[in-house]
């Protein structure tokens, strides 16, 4: 887990110097490469290529409405040691009928082997920004975050959110006894 975390806070670190030293380089209309790239509608490809860049495994799909849907898988260089905690979903929302869509929501479950009080899930809250945790209808513990492309997000913003939510994970995991 703390390569994750590493890994993590590294590419973080990496995006927002590679950022500043573009944003003097770069106009602000941009490649869809760039950093300064401004999204307007979320892709399940260009979420891909984020994913890709924090080095974690995913497969896209479709959701139950024919939306696009991401199933991350983990990170690729997980010693086999480790709990698996860095799963999640990217859900989209307002979609287009060629997969652009408006916003998405990152999200995991945990079902932990000890009940969780809702004490410790508040503290969490309290304690994070960004990120949402809450028991779910059969009782497990969810992690989500939300983020929308409308008026435009930067590719770099992106990146560092999805970032930010899988640190978030394992802060999370460790907060309620999962890792």
């Amino acid at each position: 887990m703390r390569r994750i975390t590493a890994m993590t806070v590294a590419v973080v670190a990496l995006a927002i110097l590679a950022g500043q030293a573009s944003a003097q380089a770069q106009p602000p209309e941009s490649e869809p490469d760039s950093p300064n790239y401004r999204i307007d509608r979320f892709t399940a490809e260009l979420i891909g290529d984020l994913l890709d860049t924090l080095g974690l495994r995913y497969s896209i799909g479709e959701g139950r409405f024919g939306q696009p849907a991401i199933t991350v898988d983990g990170s690729h260089d997980v010693d086999a040691a480790v709990p698996d905690i860095d799963r999640f979903e990217v859900q989209f929302f307002g979609c287009d009928g060629d997969g652009r869509c408006d916003e998405m929501s990152l999200v995991s479950r945990y079902q932990p082997e000890q009940p969780t009080s809702l004490t410790t899930v508040n503290r969490f809250n309290q304690g994070t920004r960004f990120t949402t945790a809450y028991t779910g209808n059969e009782g497990d513990l969810i992690l989500s975050m939300d983020l929308s492309a409308v008026g435009g997000i930067g590719r770099q913003a992106t990146l560092v959110m999805i970032a930010i939510y899988v640190y978030n994970m394992e802060s999370f995991a460790q907060a309620i006894g999962y890792s």
